[in-house]
């Protein structure tokens, strides 16, 4: 039970088991980094989205994974990228805003994740603490696999009553494909049996929801323990009562300061903090500027785990313990006001209770090797606000729940968006400015009663990712916002695919790559002596070819569809018989015409 020598990484936890693939994915978060999420399809190639150059098979990949993918995320949360990378484009559809809740924030963190194989699901779901970043603090995270020979299973009513509420959350209506993929994966979800992890013998999931008085936490216990990042005093009150024999607390040293007079009230006798050694970051705001966690250096993915970011509480009862993990402070906002998700286990109090979690004699592989006594000053220090709850982040995030929308018109000097946004709150000392994630920041513009606008634009720079940027006093704040994207070309999403595609080694990593084959990071496209497709692909000749264009056809149609579509954009290439070999547009015509009542 939270061994420190059992760690994960969530590239990791997402990946398919052995034979099957990725059928659909929902997720939600409170801060995004896009690059964060573009990682997921493509862990394996990461250093190939560092380059200027951003290969065919790469994009494949990621359009592929995006539109099987939803991520709910606090609208006003999501951090400006270093650049504007084409992948992007590829994920445009994937990303859903939510509006905050009243006087709260969105701040659930999970993914239901859906595999295939065949006519055969297997679903697997994550609850963690951490977001979507590239942050890289100490987090918790629950693997829930399905098993439909569990002896014990998880009740998941707490599970779908979330993922009900996130609907009527969104800043606007999803999409009709994201309806379809969202419905499909809500029902399925429903009929799932999630096995309890050994050496557990209950688990539930414990959605928090504004409007519902729910404290999660047991009334009694013989001995607690919590693990939060951020304090609140009415929360620390209520968690620690005076009936238990031992008291145990781990946060920041700011948190913990602010909250003297709470802990002294309640009586913790143990306060602890993460050792000096460690804590080199206190927490992951910065995700929320403009200077992005990936610098371009690829040290940047293998750096050392610092700050804490986890969550989670024990409580002893008798022989038993239950345990809450999830993305909840021990905080008022959090049990009261914000949207959070817990999932619950109870177990045996000698295999998962407070001692198995932090001894009171130390183990190298509990807690005990993390953190350090510390002790508290004679009174309260400054207040530690929680995450996301300054005052120019409230109006951030209001912001970003207003209705954006982009107008493309082309000219005979380029293209024209006209940006507007309605219902947007203002607050005199704050000025809003905007410019096109595409852009560079010298295009940035006042954004006035709502208006903005810029012209001369290529095709490639159309996107419905805008950047505002808050100035008040001197300070400063970048976020970015998806804005509805009305009169651009048909063509600008199959454009990015058929730009990247260069020469005839491109063109058939993509093609490998949209037929299902793992190309990133393989070297060995290209034609034998014998025709093009001698060996065309690791060693995959002209009858697998056919052969795998059918059978994606018939399964898969909607991949063809896309090759359709890149063909044509790449037809308009005057090099396009360089690098479409000859004998593939004749069995891709061939493949067309028989197959064409699939291939739409």
């Amino acid at each position: 039970m939270l061994r420190l020598n059992e760690t994960a990484l969530l590239l990791t936890a997402l990946q398919p088991p052995q034979g099957m693939s990725l059928d659909a994915a929902i997720g939600t978060t409170f801060t995004l980094d896009l690059t964060a999420l573009l990682t997921i399809p493509v862990a394996a190639s990461f250093d190939l989205l560092q380059g200027e150059h951003e290969p065919a098979d790469l994009l494949e990949t990621v359009r592929r994974y995006a539109d099987r993918t939803i991520l709910f995320c606090q609208a006003g949360a999501i951090s400006v990228p270093a650049r504007y990378r084409a992948a992007h484009t590829f994920v445009e559809d994937t990303v859903v805003e939510v509006r905050r809740p009243q006087g709260g924030l969105f701040h659930p963190k999970l993914w239901v994740v859906r595999f295939k194989a065949g006519q055969r699901y297997l679903h697997r779901v994550l609850v963690m603490s951490r977001n979507l970043t590239f942050d890289r603090s100490w987090d918790v995270m629950v693997r829930l696999d399905e098993d439909a020979d569990a002896r014990r299973t998880v009740e998941t009513d707490g599970l779908l009553e979330l993922l009900a509420d996130l609907r009527g959350r969104a800043v606007r209506s999803l999409t009709g494909a994201q309806e379809t993929l969202f419905s499909s994966v809500l029902s399925s979800i429903a009929g799932a049996t999630l096995a309890v992890p050994e050496p557990f013998s209950s688990g539930k999931f414990v959605p928090c929801l504004p409007g519902v008085n729910r404290w999660p936490f047991r009334s009694r216990h013989d001995a607690v323990l919590a693990v939060s990042p951020f304090l609140g005093r009415g929360a620390v009150a209520r968690f620690f009562k005076p009936n238990a024999g031992r008291k145990v607390i781990v946060s920041r040293q700011r948190a913990l300061d602010a909250q003297v007079t709470a802990l002294a009230s309640t009586s913790v006798s143990e306060v602890y903090r993460l050792k000096d050694a460690l804590l080199s970051a206190e927490d992951d705001l910065g995700t929320l500027d403009e200077t992005s966690v990936l610098s371009g250096d690829p040290a940047v993915a293998h750096a050392a785990l610092k700050g804490l970011h986890a969550k989670f509480y024990v409580q002893d009862h008798g022989a038993r313990a239950t345990v809450w993990l999830g993305s909840a402070n021990l905080t008022d906002a959090a049990l009261s006001t914000n949207v959070e998700l817990l999932v619950e286990f109870t177990g045996p109090v000698k295999q998962v209770g407070v001692e198995c979690v932090l001894a009171r004699k130390g183990r190298k592989d509990d807690l005990s090797w993390l953190v350090e006594r510390h002790d508290l000053p004679d009174t309260d220090g400054d207040d530690d606000e929680e995450e996301g709850l300054d005052p120019i982040e409230h109006l951030a995030y209001d912001i970003a729940s207003s209705a954006f929308e982009i107008l493309c018109e082309e000219h005979a000097s380029g293209w024209t968006a006209s940006l507007s946004v309605s219902g947007m709150p203002y607050a005199s000392e704050v000025a809003v400015s905007a410019r096109l994630l595409s852009l560079a920041k010298s295009r940035t513009t006042p954004v006035e009663s709502g208006k903005a606008a810029w012209s001369s634009l290529a095709a490639e720079d159309l996107t419905p990712f805008v950047v505002i940027t808050l100035s008040s006093q001197g300070a400063q704040r970048n976020v970015l916002v998806r804005a509805a994207l009305h009169g651009d070309p048909d063509h600008r999403r199959r454009s990015v695919l058929a730009r990247a595609i260069r020469s005839r080694e491109d063109f058939l990593r993509y093609l490998a790559a949209l037929l299902g084959y793992q190309t990133l990071g393989i070297s060995g496209a290209g034609g034998g002596d014998g025709g093009p497709f001698d060996r065309w692909f690791n060693g995959i000749g002209v009858d697998r070819v056919l052969e795998d264009l059918l059978t994606t056809a018939s399964r898969h149609p909607e991949r063809l569809t896309s090759l359709g579509q890149t063909l044509d954009a790449l037809g308009r290439d005057p090099e396009f018989g360089r690098i479409v070999p000859a004998d593939f547009t004749q069995l891709w015509e061939a493949v067309y015409t028989s197959q064409k009542a699939a291939i739409r």
